[in-house]
């Protein structure tokens, strides 16, 4: 294995076994902060305005009455990107005060490969809470998923390059600005919107739609959404699996370029080290 593939697996395992060592705060932030902010008061809104336990509104927008299962598969894309944005930042801003951020970019190996590690980490972690949340949820709500469930899978997989773009976008602006934790989450919540974890994308406005279809997490929620409830898609499958690809490849691509510049700017102005 190359040394970038050795530290990547390396911080994925430090980060491991750091969270590990705090698993209140890993639920806390992973499961319950979610929870009580985004799904429970969407969830009961949302119940509230069901007519005979459908609700007319999202059937006629999105071709499913199901509100809890097209809930579900709306927070583990919003889990997953909300993690991958806000998580690199977090952890720089967590090393530079304990004092270990110098010693691990002092490794030498690519500093890509240390975000990516790090990544590799959150994302899973973050899959496994957006999954307990959409069990959660299907089992309050009575949501009921299809065969083509399954489905899912190679659609969350085609999403991993846009998310690894993002990552990299996230630790980026941290390089830029130091204390970027407050701009990362508010981008966070920013994607969640934009992407229609709690609402279909057909309403939202005309000026804002185009920006929606740029973010990859837009076209991977839609294209889970058919796959397990048989909802109406924004177009057709092929269409979107398309769309998906070409977005995940621009972010990755685009956060690698940024992340790269960067580092070089840091590096000519001799504030690297000391970040």
């Amino acid at each position: 294995m190359s040394p970038d593939g050795r530290a990547l697996l390396a911080v994925a395992r430090k980060e491991l076994r750091v969270l590990r060592r705090y698993p209140l705060t890993l639920l806390n932030t992973m499961l319950f902060m979610p929870l009580y902010q985004l799904v429970l008061p969407v969830l009961l809104l949302g119940t509230a305005f069901l007519v005979k336990g459908r609700s007319l509104g999202m059937d006629e927008l999105t071709g499913t009455s199901d509100f809890g299962g097209w809930l579900s598969a709306g927070l583990v894309g919003a889990t997953v990107t909300g993690t991958v944005l806000s998580g690199p930042a977090q952890a720089m801003a967590s090393e530079r005060g304990l004092g270990t951020l110098e010693q691990t970019w002092a490794m030498p190996v690519s500093r890509r490969a240390l975000v990516l590690g790090l990544m590799t980490c959150m994302t899973g972690l973050s899959l496994l809470a957006g999954v307990t949340m959409a069990v959660l949820v299907s089992l309050l709500a009575g949501a009921h998923y299809g065969p083509g469930t399954v489905l899912v899978l190679p659609v969350f997989a085609a999403l991993v390059p846009g998310l690894a773009g993002m990552g990299l976008l996230s630790a980026s602006l941290s390089l830029l600005w130091r204390q970027a934790v407050g701009l990362t989450d508010n981008l966070g919540y920013v994607v969640t919107v934009l992407a229609g974890v709690t609402f279909p994308v057909a309403v939202l406005w005309d000026a804002l739609r185009p920006v929606s279809y740029l973010i990859p997490t837009t076209w991977a929620i839609d294209l889970s959404r058919r796959a397990a409830l048989g909802a109406d898609s924004l177009y057709p499958p092929a269409v979107e699996a398309c769309a998906l690809l070409a977005t995940s490849g621009l972010f990755l691509a685009g956060g690698s370029a940024l992340f790269g510049r960067m580092e070089r700017r840091m590096r000519a102005e001799g504030a690297l080290g000391q970040h």
